[in-house]
């Protein structure tokens, strides 16, 4: 429903091609008290801590446009291992991928299930749990830990996590229509885990680092977006000092999200603090994403900037056409260097893995 009301409103003109920018999502907020207002929409704005309260069912949103999921990233000497699972209300959607550095080999396997609801996230939405293949995901915030079991055929993932490098990056991003988007961007730090492909089991090292995205809300019915996400470490220009650096991007596609929304999500994790950058843009060949290095950058370098370069030297797509669903997600996985600017100072990103996105979605 979602989907063809935004459509038939886009057709008409009743849909802008982008919302005005008048929501200041780069100045750090106290958290509301509860994340839908007495009107029904979502408050707005980048937070110093979690909503007092997730009250999504005061929402004047249609249900069906909920949509929750949890994405995680684990790069090691060896293997670069990502997962997600999630419930778009209408389908749902659990998925592996690895990358054996050692060999250069590429496995990846995504169940996707329409019209069923076996992936249930409980009332506090810090546990999700698929009844299908037994898999979970628990944010014990508490502990700060992150523990998790994702199957999909023969790629198992089973491990502990704590969130490490700097405080979670929590904001909402509000839509039309009265919806919006509560998100949750950090980084990881591995405790122990275990990765299976196949018959071989192999122990995955503590202390690898990693990301992770939880995300819940009423979403657009017609989105697109690009994405980058990677831990690595970063060496100060001035004095030689090194420390890990977390980095996820992510920004609307103009055309393809309607309306697309200047959320601002810019996200620099470092020496234990999280930034945010005050632009950021991704140029690459869009018809031969896989085969052309990508440039996500800070085109005005006046104040704060940052400065990548990503090789695509994987991909994984994910198509799903139906009457209810047309999703095409593309995904690609490779090395990234590059250089941050904070305060006048200049980092430079030693050479890590990275996940990349040129996706669109419609539901």
């Amino acid at each position: 429903m979602p989907r063809i009301i935004d459509r038939l409103d886009a057709a008409v003109g009743r849909t802008p091609d982008q919302l005005d920018d008048t929501i200041d999502y780069l100045t750090l907020q106290l958290p509301p008290a509860r994340i839908i207002a007495r009107n029904g929409t979502y408050v707005p704005g980048w937070f110093a801590g979690p909503p007092g309260e997730l009250n999504f069912s005061d929402s004047s949103a249609f249900e069906m446009a909920f949509h929750k999921f949890f994405h995680l990233t684990i790069d090691t000497p060896d293997h670069y291992v990502v997962f997600n699972i999630a419930d778009f209300s209408r389908a749902t959607n659990r998925a592996i991928l690895v990358v054996d550095k050692r060999t250069q080999t590429f496995t990846n396997r995504s169940l996707t299930h329409r019209l069923q609801r076996d992936v249930a996230v409980n009332a506090a939405h810090r546990r999700f749990h698929d009844h299908s293949t037994h898999s979970f995901v628990v944010i014990d915030e508490q502990e700060h830990e992150i523990r998790f079991s994702i199957h999909a055929k023969e790629l198992h993932l089973s491990g502990v996590a704590h969130c490490a490098v700097g405080p979670a990056m929590i904001q909402c991003t509000q839509f039309h229509r009265g919806r919006g988007s509560l998100q949750w961007y950090g980084c990881l730090e591995l405790k122990h885990g275990t990765l299976t492909v196949g018959e071989e089991v192999i122990a995955l090292p503590p202390g690898a680092f990693g990301t992770y995205d939880r995300t819940m809300g009423h979403q657009r019915g017609l989105q697109g977006w690009n994405w980058i996400a990677f831990v690595s470490q970063a060496v100060r220009e001035r004095d030689g000092k090194r420390c890990p650096i977390g980095v996820q991007i992510v920004r609307d596609i103009l055309g393809r999200a309607k309306p697309a929304v200047l959320s601002r999500k810019y996200v620099v994790w470092i020496d234990g603090e999280v930034r945010k950058l005050p632009d950021a843009e991704f140029d690459y060949d869009r018809t031969e994403g896989s085969a052309t290095d990508w440039h996500i950058h800070t085109p005005n370098t006046d104040g704060d900037w940052i400065d990548l370069v990503f090789d695509p030297r994987f991909e994984r797509r994910d198509e799903q056409h139906a009457a209810l669903v047309e999703a095409d997600f593309k995904q690609f996985y490779g090395p990234v260097t590059g250089t941050v600017c904070l305060d006048g100072e200049r980092w430079h990103i030693e050479e890590a893995f990275a996940v990349t996105e040129d996706s669109l979605l419609e539901l």
